[in-house]
């Protein structure tokens, strides 16, 4: 068997056997193959697609060409979560706590930022001496002490995705349901959790720009996830306006910690009960779904939630001082106050909203690219709220000398007649 073969076969549009798909990755994983073939599959698989099966056995097989960490005596309850990502999408960062707190542990691969969304491990890295880099067995330590971990993936599992992914993004191959499935749920069955619970993004600032392809998606990740015996819920979410207050790692750590402390209960918190709850109702199938928000909102108001966010940074070493006082952190220091143009109920556009942010130095266009972590954008208006001309809507946060925006700025956002402000869930599948 040979990789150009598989490749030809791929590019003339017939479909691979489980056997051509498991050589292929096994080649990647052993480095054998040139990066322009790689690319040459990837685009002939972006081109003319995969079927179900065919992205069943990719999947099994970026998982099988690694290693799977099954923490016993806490698999058999604890969840992943994952989100396909956003624009201030900080929710991964309260759901974890507030799981926990519920005495659901939560084991968890993160990813970076690239573009205009966000990633949880650089904002976790903007906390000071932050480890986001653990062990197999510090991760397993970790797990059973206080039943919360966050990191980055280990390089044992399922290695062929970060080969995969970065030739994707450097290949315009990125935004294909097969490709964007098997990198999701390899990851997540190569970690032997007993429930994944996943908040697929729809709209101007996710990769889904439509609910037919993010059902199409969510679809199969569920066929994967049944065929292992995983519990699974998709929860299929807006992302036409940026989440919460803030879009940026410094300003979203702060606004997380705002949130577990009980003092702000708008768009964050509401998403994140909301997730928590359909999360634990996988595992607790017949408690009601009332009742688990009750006890969400409950754990953030005791404290408990805020305690294990605490535990895992203290646990991964980062400086607690910071989220016990969180004056500490610095942000840019250039700020630019974008006014309202007229009257009007506010709409956000999260993709340019993203390229702002992006701009600002609070994101990477490539991944070699460094993160401000100061840098970002604050929200003194958020979606659905009522502005006067010359109300100062958002504070873009920088250290750069930002300049031809003007037009970038005006896009992005609307004055309308009526709020546009809805429930971000649009269905759970």
């Amino acid at each position: 068997m040979r990789f150009l073969d598989i490749i030809e076969k791929k590019r003339d549009k017939f479909e691979l056997s489980h056997e051509e798909i498991y050589f292929a990755i096994k080649s990647i994983v052993e480095g054998v193959v040139p990066d322009y073939q790689i690319s040459a599959l990837l685009m002939a698989i972006y081109l003319n697609k995969l079927t179900v099966d065919e992205t069943y056995d990719l999947t099994m097989a970026m998982v099988e060409t690694g290693e799977t960490e099954y923490i016993s005596g806490i698999s058999e309850h604890s969840i992943d979560k994952h989100s396909t990502g956003g624009v201030g999408d900080k929710l991964t960062l309260v759901i974890a706590p507030i799981l926990s707190a519920l005495g659901v542990p939560i084991i968890k691969m993160s990813g970076r930022g690239l573009g205009i969304t966000g990633g949880t491990l650089d904002k976790l890295e903007s906390i000071p001496q932050f480890n986001v880099y653990l062990s197999k067995n510090k991760i397993e330590k970790q797990a059973r002490e206080i039943g919360i971990v966050i990191s980055a993936q280990t390089k044992e599992l399922a290695p062929a995705d970060k080969i995969l992914y970065e030739l994707r993004d450097v290949t315009a191959t990125v935004d294909n349901i097969s490709l964007i499935a098997s990198s999701i749920m390899s990851k997540k069955l190569a970690i032997k959790n007993k429930a994944l619970s996943i908040d697929l993004k729809v709209g101007k600032g996710a990769f889904m720009k439509n609910i037919e392809q993010a059902r199409e998606l969510a679809s199969i990740m569920k066929y994967i996830a049944y065929k292992n015996g995983r519990e699974i819920n998709i929860v299929l979410s807006d992302m036409n306006n940026p989440i919460g207050r803030s879009v940026g790692n410094t300003l979203e750590i702060i606004e997380v910690v705002d949130v577990l402390k009980g003092d702000l209960k708008e768009d964050v918190y509401q998403m994140a009960v909301d997730f928590s709850a359909h999360a634990v109702k996988l595992i607790r199938p017949n408690e009601n779904i009332n009742d688990i928000k009750a006890q969400c909102r409950e754990v953030i108001d005791d404290g408990s939630a805020l305690n294990k966010f605490e535990q895992m940074v203290s646990y991964q070493g980062g400086d607690i001082s910071f989220i016990k006082d969180i004056n500490k952190f610095s942000l840019a220091k250039n700020q630019i106050e974008i006014k309202a143009c007229g009257d009007g109920f506010i709409d956000y556009d999260a993709n340019l909203i993203g390229q702002l942010s992006l701009l600002s130095g609070a994101g990477r266009e490539k991944k070699e690219d460094k993160i401000d972590f100061g840098a970002g954008i604050y929200f003194n208006k958020v979606w659905g709220d009522f502005v006067n001309e010359g109300d100062v809507i958002y504070n873009i946060y920088t250290n750069k000398n930002l300049s031809d925006i003007d037009d970038l700025i005006k896009s992005s956002y609307n004055l309308l007649d009526i709020s546009t402000k809805k429930n971000r869930i649009i269905e759970v599948i």
